[in-house]
C-alpha cells in the first residue's frame, strides 16, 4: 500500500521509555552537585557583598574628608557625613567605627584623614561559623 505524497506523517521519534536505573541515577548526580553549586552561588553573592560594602565605604570616607579638608577641627560633623553618606547607599555605620585623624595639625596643607571599619555579614561566614571579615576604607585630603 502506497501513502500519498501530501499526507501527513510525524516527524518526532516514537517515545521511549527512560528505565528506572537512568533516572535513579539522574537523581543521585542531582542530589551531589546541588550542595556544591549552592555553595558556589553564597560565593558569588558573598563576593559581590564585600565589594558593594567597600565601594561604599570608600566614598563614605571620601566625603568625610572632603569635608574634613574645610573644618578640620568639626570631628563630630565629620563622622555625622560619613554616616550620612553611608546611609544614602543604603548602609548603617556606627559612629565609633569612624576615625578622623590629624596628627600634623588642622592648618591649611596638613593632611586629614578619614578611616571607616565596618564588619560584614556573610552568608557562608554565618553558615560555616567563621567570624565576620572586616572592611576598612581610609581617604586622606589636604586641609585648606
Amino acid at each position: 500500500m502506497r501513502v500519498p505524497r501530501n499526507a501527513k506523517r510525524s516527524i518526532a521519534s516514537p517515545r521511549r521509555a527512560i528505565p528506572p536505573s537512568v533516572r535513579g541515577q539522574s537523581l543521585v548526580e542531582l542530589a551531589l552537585t546541588l550542595p556544591l553549586l549552592m555553595i558556589l552561588m553564597a560565593g558569588v553573592l558573598d563576593l559581590a557583598h564585600a565589594f558593594s560594602v567597600a565601594g561604599i565605604l570608600s566614598n563614605a570616607a571620601r566625603e568625610g574628608a572632603r569635608y574634613g579638608a574645610t573644618d578640620p577641627t568639626n570631628t563630630a560633623e565629620i563622622t555625622n557625613r560619613v554616616v550620612e553618606e553611608a546611609a544614602g547607599a543604603p548602609l548603617t555605620i556606627d559612629p565609633s567605627r569612624v576615625f578622623v585623624n590629624t596628627d600634623s595639625g588642622t592648618t591649611s596643607g596638613n593632611p586629614i584623614t578619614v578611616e571607616v571599619t565596618y564588619d560584614v555579614d556573610l552568608l557562608l561566614a554565618q553558615a560555616l561559623g567563621l567570624p565576620q571579615p572586616t572592611i576598612r576604607r581610609q581617604a586622606t585630603m589636604a586641609i585648606f
